[in-house]
């Protein structure tokens, strides 16, 4: 697994070790661990812009994943972007009164996930979606990664 991570951010200081142990873990559960994979750290106004910009959605917003691969035939090593913010990541663990790297890391969980095809429009991927996210985190906090 290679994982480039870009610090576009101020905000919260930035373990790049356990970015790196939680997407390895991750992957290799989803039996893609010989993947490439980019991640964007970035405050709500980064976020808010790439919102609208791809997506015609003027508001900020935790994760944004862009997938490489095309689910219709196209495979390769490159998974694409997870842009994250870590603004929101601090607000939300705060207000929900969790750990910040817990919420971090279920942004990048969603956002991976959303790389390997996953979707949250419609109801029945969503509850998908999500039961593969809990599953994740779960062996996320029971492997003390």
């Amino acid at each position: 697994m290679k994982i480039d991570i870009q610090n576009l951010q101020n905000i919260e200081k930035i373990d790049k070790n356990k970015i790196i142990k939680c997407a390895d873990h991750i992957l290799k559960i989803m039996a893609e661990d010989d993947v490439e994979l980019s991640l964007v750290l970035v405050n709500d106004m980064y976020i808010r812009n790439l919102n609208w910009k791809y997506r015609r959605n003027d508001s900020a917003t935790d994760v944004l994943a862009f997938p490489m691969r095309d689910y219709r035939g196209l495979s390769g090593p490159v998974l694409g972007d997870v842009v994250i913010s870590v603004e929101t990541a601090k607000r939300e663990a705060k207000k929900r009164k969790k750990d910040f790297q817990e919420e971090f890391n279920l942004y990048f969980v969603h956002g991976i996930l959303h790389l390997l095809g996953y979707d949250d429009e419609k109801p029945r991927a969503r509850k998908k979606m999500k039961a593969k996210e809990k599953e994740l985190m779960e062996s996320l906090c029971n492997s003390k990664v």
